[in-house]
């Protein structure tokens, strides 16, 4: 007899609590095996809603994707096979899943191999097990489009917890691929140790690509619009791809956009109770922020906001940017007049309002004029985009750097003096990571 979707729900609910309770991974995977054909996405994600309202503490939640997803591997039914956009060459999640399989390759028909002929004794091999572990850092930009493109989408839509869960993982594998490749480059490296580290990072890495395509995927193709995925794909080309040449571009079709407009109350009932499950995990990582507000930036109309292809920002906000910028700004138009300087508060060169509108020629020395000339009449020409000089004043060294401004049509626009103070700079030796803190000045 069928059960119903209650009796599924509570029924996978003490599977998983079972794992919770120090039951064993092996026993959770034969009493689904034996009761279940497969699992919806939403099964997942409600079951886990319940978990969290019972209690399920914060440090939990990373551990609960780990397990729950291998307790589900082979088993979340596909629910999208007539959405067609995400399989056109150039879709995000065509890409992602393309640069997958070229990943695991690298993992299954290479690493592996090389391991396997290593712990035979062929260590002529390590020079190539190396070259294969860097090709694998590659795996970095994967994840940066992933964390900083489709992660940004889901936050837009309030689903903030799984994405921070994911990003944690994310870097969890960076620093494991960057011990392996530290170890394996170690010349008295050991097979054994070596073998460890990579089981460790491989598992992670599966287990990740596990989750973005039977987690992740199915929740953002439910949620995210056509548009969304058509701005991810046009912003991707900004960080890269692993793993793979430059997919096309991909832009949705007539027929695409008449799905979406089939399935509009769909999508907004699934925006709805994604919501109300990363509100749960919130909760559980005892999150206090309220959910992002969401609006249409790219079409605000105010004489007090600035609205920029990458963002938007308030007249006072611009002007606040320019004040700490660690550079001083002087921008000369096409005209070679200055027409504008930051106010930053220890300025390497005075800067009056009485300059706005002069030549820029005459607002140097005499003699340095000739050389200001001989720059601007290079980017007027486009024989020359750049110009750099650094000097010593008061026992401080400067950089002073000239940048030829074009629009996309390769018009010259203008001239674009920085200038930095850069003696401190200089000085700075090892690292100073975020992750150590930060001492105040």
């Amino acid at each position: 007899m069928a059960r119903s979707k209650e009796e599924r729900k509570k029924r996978i609910v003490e599977i998983l609590s079972m794992l919770h309770e120090e039951g064993t991974f092996e026993e959770a995977k034969r009493l689904f095996n034996e009761e279940f054909d497969g699992v919806d996405v939403t099964e997942i994600t409600s079951a886990e809603k319940s978990l969290i309202q019972g209690g399920l503490k914060a440090e939990e939640i990373q551990k609960l994707c780990n397990i729950h997803a291998s307790v589900f591997k082979g088993s979340i039914n596909d629910i999208h096979k007539s959405d067609e956009a995400y399989g056109q060459p150039g879709h995000p999640i065509h890409t992602l899943k393309l640069e997958n399989q070229v990943l695991q390759s690298l993992i299954t028909d290479e690493i592996d191999d090389l391991m396997e002929k290593i712990k035979k004794g062929d260590w002529q091999k390590k020079e190539q097990l190396v070259a294969a572990i860097k090709d694998l850092r590659q795996i970095d930009k994967h994840y940066a489009r992933k964390e900083t493109l489709i992660f940004s989408y889901m936050e837009k839509y309030g689903i903030t917890a799984p994405p921070q869960v994911m990003w944690g993982v994310d870097d969890e594998i960076r620093a494991q691929i960057k011990e392996l490749l530290t170890y394996v480059e170690n010349p008295k490296a050991a097979f054994n140790p070596l073998l460890e580290k990579w089981e460790a990072v491989k598992h992670e890495i599966e287990e990740m690509i596990f989750k973005e395509e039977e987690i992740m995927t199915p929740m953002t193709l439910d949620v995210f619009s056509l548009k969304d995925w058509e701005n991810i794909a046009e912003d991707s080309y900004d960080i890269g791809f692993a793993y793979i040449s430059e997919p096309p571009m991909w832009v949705a079709g007539p027929n695409d956009y008449a799905k979406e407009k089939e399935r509009e109350p769909q999508r907004q009932e699934a925006i709805q109770q994604a919501k109300e499950t990363t509100e749960e995990i919130a909760k559980g990582l005892n999150e206090t922020e309220t959910l992002e507000e969401v609006y249409d930036w790219q079409n605000v109309d105010s004489k007090n906001t600035v609205v920029l292809p990458t963002g938007i920002l308030q007249l006072d906000q611009l002007l606040a940017i320019f004040e700490v910028l660690p550079v001083d700004l002087t921008f000369v138009d096409h005209n070679d007049r200055v027409r504008f300087f930051s106010e930053g508060k220890n300025r390497v060169f005075p800067r009056t309002k009485s300059i706005i509108g002069r030549e820029v020629v005459n607002c140097h020395p005499p003699k340095s004029m000739h050389m200001v000339e001989k720059i601007l009449e290079d980017f007027h020409a486009g024989s020359n985009d750049t110009a750099d000089f650094w000097i010593d004043i008061n026992e401080r060294k400067i950089y002073i750097r000239y940048f030829a401004l074009k629009n996309q049509e390769e018009q010259y626009l203008g001239c674009l003096e920085v200038t930095q103070d850069i003696t401190d700079i200089q000085k700075i030796r090892g690292q100073n990571r975020l992750l150590e803190g930060y001492t105040k000045d």
